[in-house]
Parts: structure tokens; C-alpha cells; sequence
């Protein structure tokens, strides 16, 4: 039977179906060598021509409902193209809405000018909502805005029920402004409380609306009750009369309630100004003068009551001078507030009576500290240094105290302090030297004022840049230098007395004189000379820095602990070469220019000496007074406080003995800025200086011993932090004391390293300029190869590439400790395969490492010696010694050939043969043959012989 009948008997192939198919089955079969196909062969090629025919016809069909829906969707995406279009208009319309809301705003504040308080209130109330739609249409984004739009409107509905609360809520509490006025204006059992709820009243009226005339009326009505209150003298003296100490607290609270008005109301300012309340204020601490001894007195020998702190005596200055500082700062006529209060000081110096003379100079004592430029202004009124020298000495005592302490007050302007040393020079060199009085207490604050004044031309102010490195020395001797000098020392030598005298223990006034003159004088090498000789005087310094919890008196004590241990600044050689420049120039300002030159030639500044001091002050105790100062200080007290603790842990003398007396305890806050009680976080000048002196400490002591309780993690980040700073020598021993931590091995502070960013940047620091950053930056990365992190870091031929290349480079550097690292480094690195590549695809990699095994190896017997001259020269380049000890550059070429041979026995064994080869090619075998034959260093001669035994296992053979 033949195909073809088969196929019809089955009745399911046609004829046609079968010509179409058979071609292309005949083609298959002669493709596949296929002799014949069978009948379900055809059968099956069938069926799958018959699926895909059927497949055809679906695509068919749906290609035809699509062309059905065309229409209807081309008219959907006219529809939207118009929704868009009417949606633009909409944005538009609301743009145009807010255009309007705005103006209605506009109009509604309009009318609000012409209501009274109580309908500018209620508008200004109903106006709110509306100013918060207008933002929200300004702001918002364009799809948000009708939704907003929705959201906003529903407030700017107000019933009457919001219309009456808004004005019962502004009736209620001007009533209580009345209330409380005429409470005051009763003046019967008149309280704080009253005039505390008075202020807040005003402060929340005022906040409501700032021009309400019928609240300015009520302030110039409340001004006059504080002058009734500020004006009452004090019934008695004694702190224990209840009429005495209730008017006492009401004045307190009146000034706190003066200040926050002036705090809180501009305009208020210039009519507390024009007041009488002014006078008041700056006659007010003379009222409680007589107070002020016995409260401190009685407040050494009494229990703090518990409760509320209540207003002291001494408490009404401070308080006063606060409000007059901000007043002065805000008022809007500077010149106005000088003559108002001139007119009124004057006005009581000028009078016949002692007492009002008293509230005079006092009040100009006040306005000193309330603002310089104001005080400064009436001092140097022509003509009044003048009449005030005429008559000062026919004044009592405290009256001559008040003013000599404003006029040491004054000597910080420049134009002040030429006009009183003209001026008063004689009256207080009357007091000081010629012994015109015996009270301790005057004396001590002319010494001071002399100080400033004999200072003020060839001294840099104490009180600016407190950092030990600034600290200036006299100026080239001029006329009368000798006489000058004298007149320093016994100057010196009273604040001495001063300090040492048992009876003025109680007398913070005769305290603080002394120590803000020591503090000034002690900018000199021969006084800090004469403070460091005298142990009586330093105790007492100790004693009361232990003691005082005055701040003033904290700052002082630092300050002169500051000069005494501060070295001489370090330039730069770029910084000397420039100030010769300027010198050679004349561009030098002059007190500059002599300040700068004469402090290199005082040689009471010089390092030795400087050092010293330090562990003078160290051995003799001074820690226990600077854990004290150090206790709930000023910011500026704590920067000071750091500086000092560097200064004293630089000699590494002194450095063991800090560590048991606390120091760490004390830098460490600082070091890591935390915030301490009352107290906010350190400066960064402040965390720079104790990061430094721990730093110092990590380099030369064992961490583990001296940061204990799990403190050394703590370490880190602050010494990376201090990587960044300007300074190369922060930069130096930050690197040092993170190569001292690193060498500990401790996983946690490794790693810690890493996470902070410290290995980028060290690495940064290995391209600085100066040799020793440089090198220790080097050292730093040799310990840190150790830490599996880091040596996969680089090796990583991605990343690593151009760490080796720089690795590479410091090993043939000028400097041996820092070509001792690299190679180190190296020797590590070249255990991995893909270091072992890299080095050799470095264009001087192999030539490198060949210049450290040949160090001071000659090829030929004759010049022997002129190579190893050379090498011995070059590895000691470092030494400033003028005789140069064999056995040490002997040792120190030993060290660097041995890193060398590591890293060829390394790249031979690690490497391959490829990398054998190459070297084996370039005389690598001679070398290290010549290197076994020379060194004397067993290390050095095993790692060449290790080196040459891999190549003869590799089939390189050895032999010329």
C-alpha cells in the first residue's frame, strides 16, 4: 500500500494538506538525513499546522476588535486633552481666587486701623483662617490646592458663639490689667505674685496686638508704680525685719518683670528709657550696699532655705545690670540712652550729699557692665576725668573702691585707657606706691587698673585668645623701661600679699582685685618667674581655686594658671619666612612687630624653662584646684581649663603623676564635647586642647593602664576627629597615639578605627608636607595592615592598586622611619597573590625593593666603602648627632634589607614562576646571593636563602 492510500483510508490528512506538507518534510529529511518519514510523523506536523492556522485566526479576530474600539478611544483621548485644558483653567481661577483672598486680606487689615481694640482683636482673630488659605494657595503644590482650599474655608465660618468667646477672652483679661493697676495703685499688701501676673498679662495683650494704645497707657501707668516700688528706701538694715525683706523681694520681682517686657516689647524699651524707673534702676544697688556684707556673711553660716530661691542683697546688680544690658542693647536711640543716663549719673556725682554722690559713681559702675560703649561714652565726657581727680581724694573709701574699680573696668577701650593713664595715673600710683591709704581692698583694685595701663602699649590682652600660645613678652626697652619694670614687680608683689593674707580670705572684693592684676601681670616671664618661686603664694592660689565657686574668680585663677604654664608659639617655616618678609617690608603693625620679636628673645619663655614650671606646679599639687574650677564652669573657663592640662602633661615628666591625680577624669568629657550638668557641650577649641593632651598620653603611657573601665574605645573617635584639625603637630600626635592603639591589637578599637574614617584619613595624611606627619601617618597604616579589614583593603586589586603604588614610593623616601614602615608594610602585604601581582606591575616596583637589599652593598671591592659612607649617611639623615654611631646606621640598613628580603622571598615563593623569572632576569639572584654573603643579620640572611631555595624548587637555576 502506498502512503497516499494509507493516508485516505484514515480519512484525515487531505491531499492538499499532504503536497503542502511534503516538501518541507523531504527538505527536513534530506537536512537530517532522514530516509523516509512515517505516517504519524505527518500526522503530528499536521496537527501543528492546524494549531498554529487557528492561533492566526484569534490574532485575527482581535486585531479586528481593536480596529472596532479605535474610534471610541480616540474620542476618550479628546475628552481628556479637554478635562486637561479645563483643569488649567481651574488652576487658574483658583490663582485668581487667591489674588482676591489676598486683597480682601488687605482690605479687612485696612479697616482694621480705624476700629477699636476690641474689633481689632475680633478681626484680626476672624483674619487668621483666612491668611492660612492664602499661604496654602501661595505654597501649595497646584494638585493640592482645591482639596486645601476645602479644608481651610470651613474655619473662616464664625458663629456668634466664637465671636462672643473671642471677646470675652479680650475683655477678660484686660480686666485683669486693671485689676492688678489698681491693685498697685492701692499700694496695700502689694506681692511678687501680683506683679508677676501683671507682666504676664502685658506680655500676652501685647503679643495680641503691639500698637494697642490703651496698653501703652496701662505700661506708663505700671512704670510709675515701679518707681513707687524701685525709689522706697529699705526700712532697716537688717535682712531679719520682715518690712525690710518683703520690700526687698517685691524689688526683685519688679526688675525680673522689667525685663521680661524688655524682653518681649520693643516699644516698651525706649518708655522704660525715658521713665524715671531708668534712675531707679541704676540707683538701686546703692540702696542695698550696706546689705550686701552682712548677707554674705550670714549666708556662709546659715543652711539654704528650702523652697523658691528668694531675691538677696546681692542679687539686686547682677539683676540690674542684665536689664540695663538688654535695654541699652534694644533702645532705639543709642545716643539718647548715653546722654539720659549722663544726665542722671552726673546729676549725683554733682550733689553735696555723700549718699547721692555714692549712688553716682555706683550707677556709673552699673552702666560699665551693663554696656562698654555706653560707660566708656560718659567717661570720657570732656572735662570729667578732670573734676573727678580734683575732688576723689577728699571722697570717702568706697566711693574712691567704686570708682577705681570702674576706672580698671574702663581700661579695656583703647581710648579709655589712654585718657585715664593721662589722667589718674598719679591718684592711683598715690594709693599703690606711696601708701596713701591702708585699705587693701582700694589698693588692690589701683594695682590693678596701674597694671592695665603700664600693660595696655606692649602686652596682648589676657582676655583675648586665653590659649598659651599667644602669650606676648615685653617690647624693646624705652625710655623709663627700668623705672616701668620696678613699678611691674611691686605691683606683682602686692596682688601676692593680697592673696597670702589670711583676712582677706572673706573679702571676694580684695580677692578678685588681686587675682584679675595677677592675671594681667603674670603675662611676663620675670612675674611668672616670681609666681613659681613663691610656694606660699601658689598654695594659696590652690587653696582658692579648691574654695571659691565664684566664676569671675574661677576665671582669673585659670588665666594666671595659663600664663605660668604656656609655651612659646611654634611657626611654621613658611609662617617665619613671611613674618621676616613683613619685617623686611615695614608691613608689620608696630605692637605686632615688637611683641613678635622680643618673644623670641625672653628667655624665661624658652621650652626648658616653660617645662619647668609645669612640673613645679604638678609636683606641688595643682590638680585638686583644677578638678574644682572645672566643676559646673563657664564655657570659657573649661577651654582655658584644657589648654592648662595640655601645657602641664607636655613634659612627659609630669605625665604618671596626672594620670593618678585624675586627669583623665577631667579631659575626657571635654575630649568627647559631653554635656555636663547645667552646663553646655565643650567648644571646639575646648575639645581640640583635650583631645591633644590625651593624645599626649596615649603615645608615651601603656592605654590599658592609663584609660581604664573600658575606656580606650572611647578614644577613637575623637582622635580621628583630630586628624582633620590644621595643625601639624595635632595631626602628629593624633597619629602617634592611633599607632600606639592600633599596636594593642584589640579587635573593638581596630574596628573602631575603620568605621570612623580613620584609614582614608591617614592615607590623605601620608601626601602632607611636613616629613614627621607624613611618617607617622606611615606607621600609623603599617600597625593597622595587621587587622584582617585592612589587608583585604589592599589587596583588593580594585582598591589597592594605588595604595601599593603609594607604599612603594615612601619606601624610597629621604626618611628612614618612614621608608622602615612602607617596606613593613609591604613585607606584610606581599603575602597576598594579588599584591605580589600588583608590585610587579608597578613600573619601579622590583627596582625599589632591590635599593633595600643592596643598601651599602658595593658590587665591586673598590668603592666598598664610598657605598656604604653613602648608605650610612642616607639612613641617618634623621639624627642631628655630628658624630654618627656606626653600630646604629648599621642596624637601622639591617632593618630595612631585612623588609626587602621578606618581600622577594614573598614575591618568588607566593608569586610563581612568572614572577621568579622576571626577577631571576633583572639580577635579582646575584643580589640576594651578595646579600647572604654580607649581612651579619641571621633574619636577613634567612629570608634571601628561603628566596633563592624556592627558585631552585621552581627549576631556576642559580648559577651565572
Amino acid at each position: 500500500m502506498t502512503t497516499e492510500s494509507a493516508t485516505q483510508q484514515e480519512g484525515r490528512v487531505p491531499s492538499e494538506a499532504l503536497a503542502t506538507v511534503w516538501p518541507v518534510a523531504a527538505e527536513l529529511a534530506q537536512e537530517f538525513s532522514i530516509e523516509s518519514l512515517s505516517a504519524p510523523a505527518v500526522k503530528e506536523a499536521q496537527g501543528q499546522i492546524q494549531t498554529v492556522a487557528l492561533q492566526m485566526d484569534g490574532i485575527r479576530t482581535q486585531v479586528g476588535q481593536i480596529k472596532d474600539q479605535l474610534p471610541g478611544l480616540n474620542q476618550q483621548t479628546a475628552a481628556l486633552i479637554e478635562g486637561a485644558e479645563t483643569l488649567e483653567q481651574m488652576y487658574k481661577q483658583i490663582d485668581a481666587l487667591a489674588i482676591m483672598v489676598e486683597s480682601v486680606a488687605a482690605t479687612v487689615q485696612d479697616v482694621n486701623t480705624s476700629m477699636d481694640q476690641a474689633e481689632r482683636d475680633l478681626t484680626s482673630s476672624a483674619l487668621q483662617p483666612l491668611q492660612a488659605v492664602l499661604e496654602t494657595l501661595k505654597m501649595g503644590p497646584k494638585g493640592f490646592r482645591v482639596v486645601a482650599l476645602q479644608q481651610r474655608i470651613i474655619p473662616l465660618v464664625i458663629t456668634n458663639t466664637n465671636l462672643r468667646n473671642i471677646m470675652s477672652a479680650t475683655i477678660e483679661q484686660e480686666d485683669k490689667v486693671k485689676e492688678l493697676l489698681q491693685t498697685l495703685e492701692a499700694g496695700q499688701d502689694v506681692q511678687p505674685a501680683h506683679i508677676t501676673d501683671l507682666t504676664a498679662a502685658f506680655v500676652a495683650t501685647v503679643a495680641k496686638a503691639t500698637d494697642n494704645p490703651t496698653v501703652r497707657e496701662q505700661q506708663k501707668a505700671y512704670l510709675g508704680h515701679c518707681h513707687t516700688i524701685l525709689s522706697n528706701q529699705l526700712p532697716t538694715e537688717d535682712l531679719t525685719d520682715d518690712d525690710t525683706n518683703a520690700l526687698l523681694q517685691l524689688q526683685g520681682a519688679v526688675l525680673k518683670s522689667l525685663l521680661r517686657l524688655v524682653m518681649n516689647d520693643v516699644p516698651f524699651v525706649d518708655a522704660f528709657i525715658d521713665s524715671d524707673v531708668l534712675a531707679d534702676v541704676l540707683r538701686l544697688p546703692s540702696t542695698v550696699a550696706s546689705l550686701i556684707s552682712t548677707a554674705e556673711t550670714n549666708a556662709k553660716s546659715t543652711l539654704a532655705p528650702t523652697g523658691p530661691k528668694p531675691t538677696r542683697p546681692q542679687d539686686l546688680k547682677p539683676m540690674a545690670a542684665i536689664l540695663l544690658s538688654k535695654s541699652f542693647e534694644t533702645a532705639s536711640n543709642k545716643d539718647h540712652v548715653r546722654d539720659k543716663s549722663t544726665e542722671i549719673i552726673l546729676t549725683d556725682i554733682g550733689s553735696d550729699k555723700v549718699r547721692t554722690r555714692a549712688a553716682g559713681f555706683q550707677s556709673l559702675h552699673l552702666v560699665f557692665q551693663a554696656d562698654m560703649a555706653i560707660g566708656c561714652g560718659i567717661l570720657t565726657k570732656e572735662g570729667l576725668l578732670v573734676e573727678l581727680m580734683d575732688c576723689i581724694e577728699l571722697e570717702p573709701e568706697d566711693i574712691q573702691i567704686t570708682l577705681t574699680e570702674t576706672l580698671s573696668m574702663a581700661c579695656a577701650d583703647a581710648k579709655a585707657r589712654t585718657a585715664i593713664g593721662l589722667h589718674c595715673s598719679e591718684f592711683l600710683k598715690s594709693i599703690v606706691m606711696r601708701g596713701a591709704t591702708k585699705n587693701q581692698h582700694l589698693k588692690g583694685a589701683a594695682a590693678v587698673a596701674l597694671t592695665k595701663i603700664s600693660l595696655s602699649e606692649s602686652r596682648k590682652d589676657p582676655s583675648v585668645g586665653m590659649n598659651g600660645l599667644d602669650g606676648a613678652s615685653k617690647q624693646a626697652p624705652s625710655n623709663g623701661s627700668n623705672n616701668s619694670a620696678e613699678e611691674e614687680a611691686q605691683l606683682a608683689k602686692l596682688f601676692s600679699t593680697l592673696l597670702k593674707d589670711d583676712k582677706n580670705d572673706k573679702s571676694n572684693g580684695i580677692q578678685l582685685n588681686a587675682v584679675e592684676g595677677l592675671a594681667y601681670a603674670s603675662i611676663q616671664g620675670p612675674v611668672k618667674q616670681l609666681i613659681i618661686s613663691d610656694k606660699a603664694l601658689l598654695l594659696s592660689l590652690f587653696q582658692l581655686g579648691e574654695d571659691t565657686k565664684n566664676n569671675p574668680l574661677k576665671y582669673g585663677l585659670i588665666i594666671i594658671f595659663n600664663n605660668l604654664t604656656a609655651f612659646r608659639k611654634r611657626l611654621s617655616p613658611e609662617q617665619e619666612q613671611m613674618l621676616k618678609l613683613k619685617k623686611m617690608a615695614g608691613t608689620l603693625p608696630k605692637s605686632e612687630s615688637g611683641r613678635l620679636q622680643n618673644q623670641d628673645d625672653d628667655p624665661l619663655d624658652d621650652e626648658a624653662v616653660v617645662n619647668q614650671r609645669n612640673i613645679a606646679l604638678t609636683k606641688l599639687g595643682i590638680m585638686p584646684a583644677l578638678h574644682a574650677i572645672g566643676h559646673q564652669a563657664s564655657e570659657n573657663i573649661r577651654q582655658s581649663l584644657a589648654q592648662v592640662l595640655r601645657n602641664l602633661i607636655t613634659p612627659p615628666e609630669t605625665r604618671g603623676l596626672l594620670v593618678q591625680q585624675g586627669v583623665v577624669r577631667l579631659l575626657m568629657p571635654m575630649a568627647l564635647q559631653q554635656q555636663q550638668q547645667q552646663q553646655p557641650p565643650a567648644s571646639e577649641a575646648t575639645k581640640t586642647a583635650a583631645t591633644q593632651a590625651l593624645a599626649k598620653l596615649s603615645i608615651t603611657l601603656d592605654p590599658r593602664l592609663t584609660f581604664k573601665n573600658q575606656r580606650i574605645p572611647e578614644l577613637v573617635k575623637p582622635l580621628i576627629w583630630l586628624l582633620e584639625s590644621t595643625d601639624q603637630l595635632c595631626q602628629f600626635e593624633s597619629l602617634m597615639a592611633l599607632t600606639n592603639l592600633g599596636s594593642m591589637g584589640d579587635i573593638q578599637v581596630l574596628s573602631l578605627i575603620v568605621q570612623d574614617g580613620g584609614i582614608e584619613k591617614m592615607e590623605n595624611l601620608q601626601f602632607s608636607e611636613h616629613n614627621l606627619v607624613r611618617r607617622a601617618a606611615t606607621e600609623a597604616l603599617c600597625n593597622m595592615i595587621f587587622f584582617q579589614p585592612v589587608f583585604e583593603l589592599y589587596s583588593d586589586p580594585k582598591q589597592g592598586k594605588n595604595k601599593i603604588h603609594l607604599m612603594l614610593a615612601l619606601c624610597d623616601a629621604d626618611d628612614f622611619m618612614t621608608r622602615r614602615a612602607a617596606s613593613g608594610a609591604l613585607a606584610v602585604l606581599s603575602t597576598s597573590p594579588e599584591v605580589c601581582k600588583m608590585i610587579i606591575e608597578q613600573t619601579r616596583g622590583l627596582e625599589i625593593l632591590r635599593s633595600l637589599i643592596t643598601l651599602g652593598v658595593s658590587g665591586s671591592p673598590t668603592d666598598a666603602d664610598e657605598v656604604e659612607a653613602k648608605a650610612i649617611e642616607d639612613v641617618m639623615s634623621d639624627q642631628e648627632a655630628a658624630v654618627v654611631d656606626h653600630a646604629v646606621a648599621v642596624g637601622r640598613m639591617d632593618e630595612l634589607r631585612h623588609r626587602g628580603a621578606e618581600c622577594f622571598k614573598n614575591l618568588i615563593t607566593i608569586g610563581g614562576k612568572e614572577i621568579s623569572e622576571k626577577i631571576a632576569a633583572e639580577g635579582g639572584i646575584q643580589q640576594l646571593a651578595q646579600l647572604i654573603q654580607t649581612s651579619q643579620h641571621e633574619a636577613v640572611r634567612y629570608c634571601a636563602m628561603e628566596a633563592l631555595k624556592a627558585m631552585s624548587d621552581q627549576g631556576i637555576r642559580l648559577q651565572k
